[in-house]
């Protein structure tokens, strides 16, 4: 199916950031959003994305100028009567995206693609709220996507093999890649990586290692770029306890702890975004690998584990699963290669 015209639902970051995407991409573009001041700062946020990239030469003012044409904004989600694919990309509230997808049903042609930029909610349970179950599937773009190359596709389960197909041709025509998912909690990447940082914090608690200590030792040990501790703090603490709190709700003590991120939140330390967290905001010493083995050893065993069992239960393809990890999070080798090449890896944690 072709996508020529696509609405945009939610104009902040992650919206905005999918519009400039499909806006690039050559398709036309309605940014939807109830509030005017976010629409505006959504616009702003595409413009200055182009800006950037024409100080870097990286793209002429006119492409950029013609990225910006192909946007246009509203206020109400009726306007998208002539689209070919409407994407919500608003907070993760299941109640609201509930709510959008019965008034994005009502408003799109007969035959148009409905999707979610969820990161881990339940495709299936949105498409209930539609007319058009086979043609609802999960786009999740990662952050930010005018620059990280993965997009899952997710199939609920009614979603067509044609649906599933057109959103990795899209996908593919955006300049992305596209790895399909099978529906689960937290979906591939975010599962996979949650379980190796929960495992990692609850290590170190467990051990009395120190952050910096333990970071050290994570990404002298494996493909990882950077230490549990300081993604973290990269990624928002919130974010990755809200996560966190619903897989462990979902798949059990596996996805356990110890408390360290809710206890920063708790104290308002969200990570880089408020210039506090487990490392951000302080001067560290530099971290000395040799005392946070055991650290680094919870890490890469509980994302081989849970990258086995993503394989298992067929939530992706083997090469798809190590693809997914190395474009999502960074990982100079995939969870599955990097333990068969060392033998095995460290000794995996027992199920869970």
């Amino acid at each position: 199916m072709a996508v020529s015209r696509v609405a945009v639902v939610g104009a902040g970051l992650m919206g905005s950031e999918i519009a400039q995407v499909m806006a690039a991409g050559g398709r036309e573009v309605l940014l939807v959003d109830i509030d005017r001041a976010q629409l505006e700062k959504g616009v702003e946020r595409i413009r200055k994305i182009g800006e950037r990239r024409v100080a870097r030469g990286r793209m002429s003012e006119e492409d950029a100028a013609a990225i910006m044409e192909r946007v246009r904004t509203a206020p109400d989600i009726s306007a998208m009567g002539d689209c070919d694919l409407a994407i919500e990309a608003v907070p993760e509230i299941m109640d609201l995206k509930r709510s959008l997808f019965r008034q994005m049903d009502a408003a799109l042609p007969e035959g148009a693609l409905l999707a979610s930029n969820t990161s881990g909610l339940s495709i299936s349970d949105l498409a209930g709220e539609t007319g058009r179950a086979d043609r609802v599937l999960g786009m999740h773009f990662f952050n930010p996507a005018s620059v990280m190359a993965l997009v899952e596709v997710i199939q609920g389960a009614s979603t067509s093999e044609e649906t599933a197909a057109a959103g990795e041709e899209l996908a593919r025509a955006l300049g992305k890649t596209p790895v399909r998912v099978k529906e689960c909690p937290g979906f591939l990447v975010n599962r996979i990586l949650v379980r190796a940082m929960a495992a990692a914090y609850k290590a170190a608690a467990d051990e009395g290692v120190s952050y910096v200590d333990a970071d050290a030792a994570a990404v002298a040990a494996g493909p990882a770029p950077m230490g549990p501790f300081a993604l973290g703090d990269l990624v928002g603490l919130d974010t990755y306890a809200h996560i966190q709190k619903d897989l462990q709700a979902a798949y059990g003590d596996r996805y356990a702890d110890a408390g360290l991120a809710a206890a920063q939140v708790e104290a308002g330390r969200l990570g880089t975004k408020t210039g506090s967290g487990f490392l951000a905001g302080e001067e560290h010493p530099e971290g000395d690998a040799s005392k946070g083995g055991a650290v680094a050893d919870a890490y890469y065993a509980a994302a081989v584990d849970e990258a086995e069992r993503c394989r298992d239960e067929q939530i992706a393809a083997p090469g798809d699963i190590d693809l997914a990890m190395k474009l999502g999070t960074g990982w100079s080798e995939g969870p599955l290669a990097w333990s068969a090449s060392e033998g095995g890896g460290p000794a995996v944690p027992p199920a869970g």
